[in-house]
């Protein structure tokens, strides 16, 4: 079996419920999880017809808010690398912290870029109702260590409320539950949201207006931006990459470009806070 293949060891306590140690034997098991995250996007896809998006939780705008935030080394403030400042805010903010073992999604789908042990953080006072079966408890400096090890392994971190966490963890919506998900680009559930219309998406996933994104003429027209897009955001124009709407300017492309002909920058840093009390609007994690 490839090491990528492997289910990574979670150290689950003998001391555990029966309950807990069955979820952490299946949180680990990939034809459940792959067979339990394809059901999941079905139902996405009926769940974003017209009459019931604008309904039903796991893509109303009432109950689901977050936004990607982007990765690249121009984008500094303070000389900080722009993420984390914002997700440190939270973290430093959050009553508790849970790790989850493992990424349910790269797991289920045998993730071959990213390591499936590199799972999300989930913040705020729910935490303390998932399952200590899948996700241990952490102190602020682990969360912090575990932020740094998931960027620089290249994942993409997604930040806000979102109302299908609940759903998979099996636990009730008290509005607070912030989840901290790193995305890769070829296994990730926000894929489901390509399901909606791009007005629909852009209200539950705003983009950050103050970063602008430039492809230059230095573009080939190769397509590996595609291949990495997870929100199906390029296509290409007379040779030469084009981001439409979809685009949530979170910098994958601009790292797997190999003419290294797109650009990102940044306007202004004040949206930060903004960035930060929007979210804490939708979720009390303190």
């Amino acid at each position: 079996m490839k090491k990528a293949d492997r289910a990574p060891d979670t150290g689950v306590d003998a001391e555990l419920s029966s309950m807990d140690r069955w979820t952490a034997k299946f949180s680990q098991n990939r034809p459940f999880l792959r067979v339990y995250l394809d059901t999941l996007k079905a139902l996405f896809k009926v769940f974003s017809l017209p009459g019931i998006r604008d309904s039903h939780p796991w893509v109303s705008e009432k109950y689901t808010h977050g936004v990607m935030l982007p990765i690249n080394e121009e984008l500094k403030v303070d000389n900080v690398l722009l993420p984390y400042p914002i997700i440190s805010e939270f973290i430093e903010m959050s009553s508790h912290r849970m790790i989850m073992n493992v990424c349910g999604c790269r797991q289920a789908y045998g993730c071959k870029t990213h390591s499936a042990g590199i799972g999300c953080i989930n913040m705020g006072e729910s935490v303390l109702d998932i399952s200590p079966g899948i996700g241990r408890l952490v102190s602020k400096d682990e969360a912090h260590a575990h932020v740094r090890k998931a960027i620089a392994s290249g994942l993409i971190p997604y930040i806000g409320k979102g109302r299908i966490d609940n759903t998979l963890y099996m636990i009730p919506d008290k509005g607070k539950l912030l989840g901290l998900c790193f995305c890769c680009h070829c296994c990730c559930l926000t894929d489901a949201f390509n399901n909606l219309p791009p007005d629909h998406r852009n209200r539950l996933f705003p983009r950050i207006e103050e970063i602008r994104m430039e492809v230059t003429d230095d573009c080939t027209g190769c397509e590996t931006c595609i291949d990495y897009c997870l929100y199906e955001a390029i296509t290409i124009e007379k040779g030469k990459a084009v981001q439409n709407d979809n685009c949530r300017q979170c910098g994958r492309c601009v790292t797997y470009c190999p003419s290294d002909a797109i650009r990102l920058s940044l306007d202004d840093s004040e949206f930060m806070q903004d960035i930060v009390r929007r979210i804490s609007s939708f979720v009390d994690i303190t």
